[in-house]
């Protein structure tokens, strides 16, 4: 894969940990990222406007990374360094995540905490969709096919899953019932105006109850959401994490929040945190 043409160097007012945004949960296991671990470059083919592109971050210090990009303009600039920003939770300030976590702050302080997130909102929510009641390979291969064909290579927007449509949806990109909840729930943001047509979501229109009002969308997903919105009220319940849950702390979800409902509002963040530090003391 060639990346040639513009770079630039992207600042960080608060460390940001690539690897470790990357470790946080499954995201860059699934198309169109690219993870090589050896060499510590994330790349993903990106769409803007009718111009389709490779962009792609290394880093050697966690307090920038390296941005380059091969097929858009030097104007493109701007927006490729937002969906960066976007991806790493750039803007995003921990300080009263250390304070709610001093178990995790440490790992917040180096450069932790952040979950890796897609070029939109509407891409983490379709991804999240696909997670529902189905394998983690069933996911990636979804998520492929979306973005094979309908995406030409990136991930597709609202308005291209829309045309694709529900039964292609089904029956050639293999969806499932997760077609339907799909497009009722895309045509239903865009006209309630929670997300735009670039996929960019209004995140004071996408409060978790306006998410459950979505057919198809029960508490995991619209809890998962929320997390990559920043929202780490909620932890995203689903049968790995009970199964967690009880192997590790013999509990349930609902005691293991009331025995840290000191966590606050960062209980999903402290839950992910407490699973990140577990693999990484385990290497």
């Amino acid at each position: 894969m060639t990346i040639a043409a513009h770079e630039t160097v992207l600042h960080f007012r608060w460390p940001v940990d690539l690897a470790l945004t990357i470790a946080s949960h499954g995201w860059g296991h699934l198309a169109p990222w690219r993870w090589d671990a050896e060499t510590g470059r994330l790349s993903r083919t990106e769409r803007v406007g009718s111009r389709i592109g490779t962009l792609a971050v290394e880093q050697s210090d966690p307090s920038a990374v390296a941005v380059r990009w091969g097929g858009f303009s030097a104007a493109d600039e701007t927006e490729l360094l937002n969906r960066v920003r976007r991806w790493l939770s750039v803007e995003w300030e921990p300080s009263a995540a250390m304070a709610a976590l001093p178990e995790a702050a440490a790992l917040i302080e180096r450069g932790g905490g952040r979950m890796l997130r897609g070029s939109s909102f509407y891409e983490d929510f379709v991804k999240t969709v696909l997670t529902i009641n189905t394998s983690w390979s069933a996911t990636c291969r979804m998520v492929a096919a979306l973005v094979a064909e309908p995406g030409d290579g990136a991930f597709p927007g609202p308005e291209a899953l829309l045309d694709y449509g529900e039964e292609r949806l089904r029956e050639r990109a293999k969806l499932g019932f997760r077609a339907r909840t799909i497009a009722l729930a895309t045509r239903g943001m865009l006209d309630d105006g929670a997300i735009a047509a670039s996929g960019e979501g209004q995140i004071e229109r996408l409060e978790h109850d306006y998410l459950m009002s979505l057919k198809g969308i029960g508490p995991y997903a619209a809890a998962h959401c929320r997390v990559l919105l920043h929202d780490f009220s909620r932890i995203p319940i689903d049968s790995v994490v009970t199964a967690y849950l009880r192997e590790r702390y013999d509990c349930d979800p609902t005691a293991f929040a009331a025995d840290r409902s000191s966590w606050g509002d960062y209980l999903a963040l402290g839950y992910r945190l407490a699973r990140l530090r577990e693999r990484l003391e385990s290497k």
